[in-house]
């Protein structure tokens, strides 16, 4: 259920965005490595937070706006999206909804044509950081084992919220179709 309009913030002189989709730097197309988009809240829009009640967790998801924009015309993910997600600390709301209390990290997934990391990645590579946008880790094994579980999704558990949010402009609000949140 759609919870909050999405707004389209403007983006500054040292970041691009691009028909393709967002490019942080010179090093995130050459080699194939994720960077950390340092302006993300202010230049990327929010289409979805997800409540993970049993793990107390609470995921704000952000996309780049080409891709959302692409995506409110065609239901397919197009090379150059940059999703980010922040995991937070939660606790139970006055509403039916977690309250994040603290930003525990930040995941951040690329898709580009032709990154295939193994034949279960799809076009997708991912990096998890620090809040403070230090890398923690640039392995790809746990992130594509788990995704694999959604690949008729391509790959994106929230696919569903962000084809919405494309669609109507709506931050969208759900709760964890699984039991916990293995992203914390």
């Amino acid at each position: 259920m759609p919870d909050q309009n999405i707004s389209y913030p403007h983006s500054s002189a040292s970041d691009t965005i691009t028909a393709s989709g967002y490019t942080p730097g010179p090093a995130a197309s050459g080699a194939g490595l994720i960077q950390f988009p340092t302006a993300y809240q202010q230049q990327f829009v929010q289409y979805a937070t997800v409540d993970c009640p049993n793990s107390n967790i609470v995921r704000k998801m952000y996309v780049n706006r080409p891709s959302l924009e692409a995506l409110a015309t065609s239901k397919t993910v197009p090379s150059g999206t940059v999703i980010v997600m922040e995991t937070h600390s939660a606790q139970q709301g006055n509403n039916k909804h977690l309250t994040p209390t603290g930003l525990n990290n930040v995941f951040i997934r690329e898709k580009r044509s032709g990154w295939r990391v193994n034949a279960d990645s799809g076009e997708w590579r991912s990096a998890w950081f620090s809040p403070a946008g230090r890398l923690v880790s640039s392995s790809q094994g746990s992130c594509i084992s788990c995704h694999t579980m959604v690949r008729d999704r391509d790959y994106l558990f929230t696919l569903p919220a962000l084809l919405t949010a494309a669609r109507t402009n709506q931050v969208q609000h759900q709760t964890t179709e699984f039991g916990t949140s293995v992203c914390r």
